[in-house]
Order: structure tokens, then sequence, then C-alpha cells
């Protein structure tokens, strides 16, 4: 059983040593000066003073006593004196967690140090910035994970070690901006190794691969027992137990060139133009394009990017795309302001057609806001404004009647001094109702149990609603009808004392005001009234 668990034990670090070999130890490479010795030197720089000798014996120096000044003295970094240099936390946004070694999670703030030894993670649309001793930078993207594993600096700082273990998610850094000799850092992931001197590059850890970046200067990509040279432009995949792919050229930074430099709304959209071979968009949001704290993240298979919330103020967005390989591009970025608050009320009232003079313009409340603006013009661009009022209401009637036409309106809500971007522009027309109908004019007439008469043809498109009754209030209705031509005929209706209501109805129903007319019985013929009188000379 005993056999059987060292075995298991030896295959576990055979595995990983050939997922993710470590670089061998590199010689720091130092410059003799006039008055150097040997013996200064190791007592200077070597972790055991006393190992001159072995110097000697390593550089095939034959005489100690008579040092060349200029040239080249090699030294193995393992003898070199070596002294822990913390990385410290330069920037920290959203939720982020370090466990230094024996403690237990907790939030880091900048300035601390970091030792070797302690795990960082980082939630969605959260960072965290880390700078290494010989002024590298490191930004821990959203949803990483990552072990400093050695971050030391040798021969009194004359050379700095970084080896960082990245176990899931994307790093970018900025390698040794100085270009200080001898200096290394290494970003070791499950597949692959990625190891610099001085450039910016990306790397990113996935469950069975690892993908790199260079956007400056090189990058030895090592995997498998093999290395490729990744020059800036390029990036590589490596699978896991699999040599790297031979490096392609990243894909150009995406054209933001027609993107607004001010944004009054929410959510953020951002529309671009399509770009050959993008698979993927990826964007970010920064308070300034240092990148130090990503506030933001988003990405989508098409070229649009939009991002749910974000305070008021100034950002800059940076914007790349992925290839098929998932490698991602060059980085475009884009300043912006954003100005949506307090926000904007939702308008809900007139639509599309209004039959009054004086509508009333209704709106959402929005919480916080203590008042709101009008405004009302001709023009969809607001030059010539026929309103602008404030009222502290979700409606506002319009105070002068309206000519017939187009208007556009628009609302914006106002909290303290602040007066927030107005609502998308709402388009309405005043369409008057129809008059009331000239009813005088004609000439009424009964005929046996018929009133007859001739209105006006109504307009085209509209035709007469009538009531006939016995009084004006209408309450006693003795007939209904209605004319597309103006012609009346009521019937059955007696000769007598009579109101005749008339008003002009639209196709859809909508209807104008009513006239209405009284029209008197006609006198009665000298026959009529001697019939009348027969039944009583009978008598």
């Amino acid at each position: 059983m005993r056999r059987g668990l060292a075995t298991l034990g030896l295959l576990l670090t055979v595995v990983f040593a050939q997922a993710a070999p470590p670089e061998p130890l590199p010689e720091w490479r130092y410059t003799l000066r006039p008055g150097d010795t040997l013996i200064g030197l190791s007592q200077r720089y070597l972790a055991h003073p006393a190992g001159w000798a072995r110097l000697q014996r390593h550089n095939r120096i034959a005489d100690p006593r008579r040092l060349v000044p200029g040239t080249t003295l090699r030294i193995p970094l393992a003898w070199l004196r070596q002294t822990p240099s913390p990385a410290t936390v330069v920037a920290v946004s959203g939720t982020v967690r370090v466990t230094p070694p024996g403690e237990e999670a907790r939030a880091p703030v900048a300035g601390e140090s970091l030792y070797a030894g302690t795990a960082l993670g980082t939630a969605q649309n959260s960072s965290v910035t880390l700078r290494f001793a010989d002024g590298s930078t490191l930004v821990l993207q959203p949803g990483a994970r990552m072990i400093l594993d050695t971050v030391s600096v040798y021969a009194g700082g004359g050379m700095t070690d970084t080896r960082l273990r990245l176990q899931q998610g994307r790093v970018e850094v900025g390698a040794n901006p100085s270009r200080t000799s001898g200096s290394r850092l290494q970003v070791i992931t499950p597949s692959a190794v990625a190891a610099v001197r001085g450039t910016r590059f990306r790397v990113e850890a996935g469950a069975a691969l690892a993908r790199e970046e260079t956007l400056e200067g090189a990058v030895v990509f090592g995997a498998a027992g093999r290395d490729v040279d990744v020059a800036a432009g390029l990036g590589s995949v490596a699978e896991s137990g699999k040599p790297p792919s031979p490096p392609v050229a990243l894909l150009p930074a995406p054209d933001v060139s027609g993107l607004s430099v001010r944004y009054d709304s929410l959510p953020l959209r951002f529309d671009l133009p399509a770009l050959a071979g993008a698979t993927q968009w990826i964007g970010q949001i920064a308070p300034d394009d240092r990148f130090e704290q990503v506030l933001l993240e988003k990405s989508d298979d098409a070229p649009r990017l939009s991002f749910a919330d974000l305070p008021d103020g100034d950002y800059t967005l940076r914007v790349r795309v992925a290839d098929v390989l998932g490698l991602q591009g060059r980085d475009a970025l884009h300043a912006f302001t954003l100005d949506a608050r307090p926000f904007a009320p939702l308008p809900a009232a007139p639509d599309a057609r209004v039959r009054t003079a004086r509508p009333t313009l209704q709106w959402s409340a929005v919480s916080g806001s203590e008042a709101y603006r009008i405004e009302l013009a001709r023009d969809a661009g607001f030059a010539g404004k026929i309103v602008a009022a404030r009222t502290d209401r979700t409606q506002w009637r319009v105070d002068a009647p309206l000519a017939p036409g187009p208007y556009h309106w628009r609302v914006a809500s106002i909290a303290g001094t602040d007066t927030g971007p107005f609502s998308p522009a709402q388009r309405f027309i005043y369409d008057p109702l129809p008059d009331a109908p000239d009813v005088n004019g004609a000439a009424p007439a009964f005929a046996g149990d018929a009133l007859a008469l001739q209105l006006p043809a109504p307009p085209a498109g509209l035709r007469y609603e009538l009531v006939v009754s016995s009084d004006e209030a209408a309450a006693h209705v003795l007939w209904r009808g209605e004319s597309r031509d103006g012609t009346v005929r009521a019937a059955p209706l007696k000769p007598q004392t009579v109101y005749l209501a008339a008003r002009l109805v639209e196709a859809d129903g909508a209807a104008g005001p009513f006239a209405t007319r009284r029209i008197d019985a006609p006198p009665r013929q000298h026959w009529e009234l001697l019939l009348l009188l027969l039944p009583l000379l009978a008598l």
C-alpha cells in the first residue's frame, strides 16, 4: 500500500512538471569594474561569502588577482543572496480576496504588501493591480485566481525573480518597464509557462489550455517541453500535454471612432462596426486609460456591448475582439462621460394623435426627483421651443391652445440643482375634431309622417349623426339616424315642434360637438281645422 502511494505521488509530480515546467534558474551576469575582486564580490552578493573559489572555477579565471574590467562574470542565481521583496497592492476594484500563508481570506487594501504564498481571487467585474520590485505591474482580471509563488530580489537588488501561478482567468502584465538587466518574470499556468524579461503581454489559464498574447517585446511560451518565441502582435495557444501552437497574428483593434463621447442614459450601449475574423467582442470600463481598476466587463458574440449600471462620471472603454482560437487582439480605447442622473422619466401620454387643443402630458415618477422640466416644440431638435416649463407633478396641461399639426415633447427630472437628461422625444399630432355643422340654413318640411331637410354635404370621410327630440336637452328622443350626403328624412315623425341635433363623425367614430336647431310644427290649414270641428257640429 505504501509503495502504491509513493508511485502515485511521483506520477502526479511528473505530470505537473510536464504541464508547467519551470524555467531553469538563470545566471546573473555582472560586468566587472575597476577595483573588483572575487573575494569582495562574494562577500557583497553571495549567500556564502566564502564561495569565491567556486566562482573562480565557474568562470574559468586563471588568475583571480587580474580581473579585466568590462568583462562579464557569470553567477548562478542559486548562489546569490536572496531577499524577499513583497508585491504591493496598487489598486482594488470590486470584490477581491487575498489569503496570505496561514491566514484567513480577506479583502486587500491599496498600499499593503503581499508576500510569497499569498493567494488572490477576483469576482466578476472586479480586479486587483500589483506592483513588483522591478516596477513590473500585473492586473488580475475579473473572475481570476492566482498565487504569488516567488517574489524576491537577488544580489542586493541587482536582479528580481517573480514567479506567479495563474490557476484560472486572465492577467495583463507590464514586465520590467525599466528593462533592468537580469530581472525575470514567469506566469505559470496548469498547461504552460510564459517567461519574459521586458514586455507587455496577457496570459489566460483555462481548464485544459493556456493562451498568451504579446503586445510589446517578446515572450517565451513553453509547454510539454517545447518553447516558442511569441513576438509583439502575435499569440499562441497551448493545450494540456501538448506543445504551444505556432504563433499567429492578433486581430487589430476595433474601430471606436464612431462612438459618442457623452452618454445620458442607462443601460450604456456601444455599437461597433464588424471586424473580419472576430468571434467575440470583449469590453471593459475603467476610471482612466491605465486600467488598474476594471469596474465592468462584458462580452458579446456580436459587435455590441451593453453595461447595465455605472455612476455618473468620466470613464475609458477598452474594446478588443477574440478570434477562433480565443486569442484576444489589440486594444482600442475610448474616453467618454456618463451623465444619466437623475434618470429621465418615462413618458406615458399623449399617444400619436390628440384631439384637444390643450392636451395633458403625462410621465412616470422618478425616485429622488423633486420636480420635472417639460419642453414642447414643433421640431424634433427643439430649436424653437413653444413651451419650457417646470412642475412638481407628473403631468402638465398645455396652457395655450395649439394650432393643428405635429409636435414634439420631452421631460427631464430635477434633483436639487441637478437637471438630468431628457427622455427620448415623443411626437404627437394635434388633429382637431370636426367643428359643429351648420344646421340653420336648411329649410325643413313635414310631409305626412316624416320630417325632411337637406344639410350641406359633409367633408370627405365624414358623416352626420342626427337626433330628433321633443326637448332641447334631448331627454325624449323621437328619432335617431345618420346621413352621408346631408339628406335627412326622419320618419315616422308626426308634425310637431322638435329639436334637431347634428354632429360630424369620422370613420373611426371620433365626433365633433352637436349643433342643435329648433323646428316648429307647421301652422294648420283651414280645412284641417274644419275636419277637427265636424264631430262637434254633428252634435
